[in-house]
């Protein structure tokens, strides 16, 4: 098959690692394409990420293409780009991960689907309805995203859940701070959607003895005006020994392994990849209540979950986890113990099927 795949732009989100991961795996036996609304440049991420993630793509076999930042504001125009890519790469199916891809499929004639990373609607009931008119089947990556979209569609959503290549976490070896010291892991873009404010309010509760114990490392990039609205917030806190703001980590597997704890405070998710990789690292976890986050933390038994923006509760959770290294190494071994239940390859199988049923 001839599939191609639609995202915004070839950067260090779950969405679009999600995406990367699929393709390279799909390209084993079939023909698969990545059409990125815009570049990194243009969508102000980080250029170096970016040639590493085509580097990546290209060696798979992927092919990529670049539909052009200005179709944002000119769909009539992207979707003339995609029919024009479609026709001249025999495209066989259209596997859509933004609400733009759907509208660039208008003036196509081939099957297409729209994958939903989030729990939250971007567009009314009314404009939802249009969408059910070119998309022949939808996809949530977790069960309460499957739900939310199919409450915003009327239709039947297919859950097919996020997932990576393990392959890229093998020979790593886990190294753990000393026993009076525990290394915490944050991986996520800056923004008001991962709430690190919720976390820098919990770090301020925290009992003095644990605080001289932790140091917290936030791996992801964002616009730096956000930035320096986080930077203000950790010296509100009093927490420049605490917590460090490391950038784009190219290398995530060896970040999460050369941490003790996985936390994600966020307001808001779909079913997050940081959080997939950490169960797959070994890593315990803390997080919010949000999205999908409790079914990785249901299916690996590796951690605790808490409520949305409620800084004591996170608070909480984070002294119990640090005050008892025994139960680290307990949800360490629970998460390693259930890998493979977040294998690309099973995700992989369940979207070849999907495509099959779609041209059967």
């Amino acid at each position: 098959m001839n599939i191609l795949h639609i995202i915004s732009s070839p950067a260090s989100g779950g969405a679009e690692v999600y995406v990367k991961d699929l393709a390279k795996h799909l390209a084993h036996k079939h023909n698969i394409h990545v059409a990125f609304l815009s570049s990194a440049a243009d969508a102000g991420r980080d250029i170096e990420y970016e040639k590493n993630f085509l580097k990546d793509l290209e060696h798979a076999g992927v092919t990529t293409y670049v539909i052009g930042n200005e179709t944002r504001k000119k769909p009539w125009l992207g979707a003339l780009r995609i029919r024009r890519y479609i026709k001249n790469h025999n495209i066989d199916i259209m596997h859509t991960h933004l609400a733009y891809g759907i509208v660039f499929s208008a003036l196509s004639k081939i099957p297409v689907i729209y994958t939903h990373h989030t729990i939250k609607p971007r567009w009314n009931s009314r404009v939802y309805s249009i969408f059910n008119t070119l998309v022949n089947e939808y996809v949530g990556i977790s069960e309460i995203c499957a739900l939310a979209l199919s409450k915003y569609t009327g239709k039947r959503v297919n859950t097919i859940a996020n997932a990576v290549t393990l392959d890229k976490f093998e020979g790593y070896i886990r190294i753990r701070a000393p026993k009076d010291h525990t290394n915490i892991a944050m991986v996520g873009r800056l923004c008001p959607q991962k709430d690190y404010i919720n976390m820098f309010q919990a770090l301020s509760l925290l009992d003095d003895n644990v605080k001289e114990q932790i140091s917290v490392s936030i791996a992801g990039e964002g616009e730096k005006e956000y930035e320096n609205v986080l930077s203000n917030y950790i010296e509100k806190y009093n927490l420049q020994k605490i917590v460090h703001l490391v950038g784009v980590t190219s290398n995530i597997p060896q970040f999460l392994y050369n941490s003790d704890v996985f936390v994600m405070s966020s307001a808001w998710e779909g079913l997050p990849i940081a959080l997939t990789e950490a169960a797959i690292s070994g890593l315990p976890c803390i997080v919010t209540d949000v999205g999908g986050c409790s079914e990785i933390i249901k299916r690996s038994n590796n951690g605790t979950v808490v409520e949305p923006r409620n800084p004591q509760a996170l608070a909480d959770a984070i002294n119990s986890l640090v005050k008892d290294k025994s139960l680290i190494e307990q949800m360490s071994k629970n998460a390693v113990d259930n890998v493979d239940e977040y294998s690309i390859s099973k995700a992989a199988d369940l979207h070849i099927d999907l495509y099959q049923s779609m041209l059967s």
